[in-house]
């Protein structure tokens, strides 16, 4: 037996004891309550390796894909063509555009919702 077996087994048979003692100690509700949790971690494991599996997969004919590609035929070649250096006004400081001229100011209306007993109650007080 080597060392690292020897470490395994050890390590796995204080496991088990600590498992066994908490176990003892815990009380009814709480042992349904980590069966719960445990049944549930070991149920996402098969999904867990099928998506894995699945993606690996998929990944390793993207490859293929792209080899196959890359083999056959040129890369693809990109040209940019430069156009002229865009004209800045004249007389900024900066580099800052100039502010927004702002519009013509409207009047603001408001229309108060449900406010009709407070209008009748201060028109009685204007009119004493």
């Amino acid at each position: 037996m080597t060392f690292k077996q020897a470490v395994v087994l050890l390590s796995l048979c204080f496991v088990i004891v600590l498992a066994v003692v908490v176990a003892r100690q815990m009380s009814t509700e709480a042992m349904a309550v980590v069966i719960g949790i445990v049944c549930g971690v070991l149920s996402g494991i098969p999904t867990s390796v099928l998506l894995l599996v699945a993606m690996s997969r998929r990944d390793s004919a993207k490859a293929d894909l792209l080899n196959r590609q890359t083999q056959s035929s040129y890369p693809p070649v990109v040209v940019v063509q430069g156009g002229a250096p865009q004209a800045y006004p004249p007389m900024l400081q900066g580099g800052y555009w100039p502010a927004p001229v702002g519009g013509p100011v409207a009047e603001r209306h408001f229309h108060v919702v449900g406010g009709d007993e407070l209008l009748t109650d201060r028109n009685d007080v204007w009119r004493s």
